[in-house]
């Protein structure tokens, strides 16, 4: 790999990252979203959940609010894939950096 070829693959996981840090916020917003929602629908859910047992008013709950759940499930998925794409492509950018670092000790050492 080319000093050039290093610059350019540098740019692009660049690049990668800002887009990366984009769609982390953007799900962060989503999951924000849909935490509220959920809590909201869990809370209306209680407020009308039929007489009975405790345990049957939380399954009676739970399913009322599965559907919120699972939204938000898929929510928070969202989020951690898009945080866990942008750890993957620093760790690139610094295994790249490193090597750069590399080739400019050796370029030191010839000289």
């Amino acid at each position: 790999m080319t000093l050039m070829d290093m610059v350019q693959e540098s740019e692009r996981l660049s690049k990668h990252i800002d887009a990366g840090i984009k769609t982390l916020v953007d799900a962060s917003v989503e999951m924000a979203h849909t935490e509220r929602d959920l809590r909201i629908g869990v809370a209306r859910a209680w407020e009308s959940a039929p007489k009975g047992t405790v345990p049957q008013r939380e399954a009676w709950v739970e399913a009322e609010t599965a559907e919120l759940n699972m939204l938000f499930s898929l929510a928070e998925s969202k989020r951690y894939n898009a945080l866990e794409a942008v750890r993957s492509r620093r760790a690139q950018l610094s295994a790249l950096q490193s090597i750069m670092a590399a080739h400019r000790a050796e370029a030191e050492l010839a000289h």
